[in-house]
């Protein structure tokens, strides 16, 4: 009986949040300092068929650009604000071909799409609103093609294992996620030496993939944070925060995660990953889940301690380290980047120099 009420509360708040945003951008999109635009979010795949994203919003023209605490906290609120477009037609481009596609109930653009054999690296993707000027500039977003010869790919979380944000602290996070510019974002000491110098042999083709409960309204900032922080750039894969017709919030966070890794497992078959997280949320239990379903994929899992710590967590981390590492499968709890380097050239992948700028990025 819980159950059914709890499901029809539920329906009761996605029915209302989507209608209200549909009337918002009804009334928005006519107005002159106001836009129907796509957001491009990162696009990944291989040389004959990728993975591409976006979400068509209403926006300002030209953003507010006010440096203030008052400006930097309405731009975070304005972010979890948005305003979605459904049923909007939208034409992508990628490698010459054109696909039509339509935003669905929440404004997303998704879809597989077949490619004619692209060169490893990274390509343009061109997004254009179905009825807006041919001669219009399209929007322009990114497609990052994985190599057959690549032999490593990392994924990684994004929260305290990336940029800090003190998730186990709510003082400390809400004031980094509400009061923080997004230039003031501060990265985890010596991670981004540690990515780059384990992806380095692959000339950027091997993929980073940025995986994260957080919000899709994250992406755009946290592109530029990863991009001011000299971190390989990579497909970010986030989820949808708000009610659905399965969860009131958004999907747990292991189910997300471990679905979306196993995924990249089975499209890139043939490379070997280090997973990397840290010890405040799920990701040991995401991990462990992952190493269980394959765990000859499986490199490494290095988990940072991140504080406040607790007598309990830590026994779950050991408990899942342990079991983890009877599979045959490294998982390691790390104070820094240095620690996991010099695990990292125990297995042959990093040498004594790149150990040496990662120490020196630390």
């Amino acid at each position: 009986m819980a159950a059914v009420a709890r499901n029809r509360w539920v329906a009761f708040l996605m029915r209302t949040e989507r209608a209200l945003e549909h009337r918002v951008a009804k009334v928005l999109r006519d107005r002159r300092r106001w836009q129907v635009t796509v957001v491009p979010y990162v696009a990944h795949g291989t040389s004959t068929r990728c993975h591409v994203r976006g979400r068509v919003l209403v926006r300002r023209r030209e953003p507010s650009q006010r440096a203030s605490p008052l400006g930097t906290l309405l731009l975070a609120v304005s972010r979890y604000a948005s305003v979605e477009v459904p049923d909007e037609r939208v034409v992508v481009e990628v490698a010459d071909r054109s696909y039509a596609l339509v935003s669905g109930p929440e404004g997303y653009l998704e879809a597989t799409v077949e490619l004619p054999g692209l060169s490893p690296g990274w390509h343009p993707v061109y997004y254009r609103l179905g009825g807006s000027d041919p001669v219009a500039s399209p929007v322009t977003g990114q497609l990052l093609v994985v190599g057959p010869d690549a032999r490593l790919g990392i994924v990684s979380d994004l929260d305290d294992t990336v940029i800090q944000t003190g998730l186990t602290r709510l003082v400390d996070a809400l004031r980094t996620t509400l009061l923080v510019a997004d230039a003031n974002r501060v990265a985890v000491r010596g991670a981004a030496d540690l990515y780059r110098e384990l992806v380095a042999d692959d000339d950027g083709r091997a993929p980073v993939c940025y995986v994260s409960a957080g919000a899709w309204n994250l992406h755009a900032m946290l592109v530029g944070f990863l991009e001011r922080g000299g971190f390989p750039a990579g497909p970010l894969l986030l989820t949808d925060w708000g009610p659905t017709a399965q969860w009131a919030f958004r999907e747990d966070s292991v189910a997300f995660k471990t679905r979306t890794i196993l995924a990249l497992f089975t499209e890139h078959a043939h490379l070997s990953w280090l997973l990397v997280g840290d010890s405040g949320q799920d990701d040991a239990e995401t991990y462990a889940a992952v190493a269980r379903a394959h765990p000859h994929r499986v490199r490494a899992v290095y988990i940072r301690d991140v504080p406040p710590t607790s007598n309990r967590r830590t026994a779950l981390v050991n408990e899942l380290a342990a079991e983890v590492r009877s599979l045959g499968v490294p998982m390691l709890l790390i104070r820094d980047s240095v620690e996991a380097a010099e695990h990292a050239r125990s297995l042959g992948l990093l040498d004594a120099d790149a150990v040496r700028r990662v120490r020196l990025g630390r």
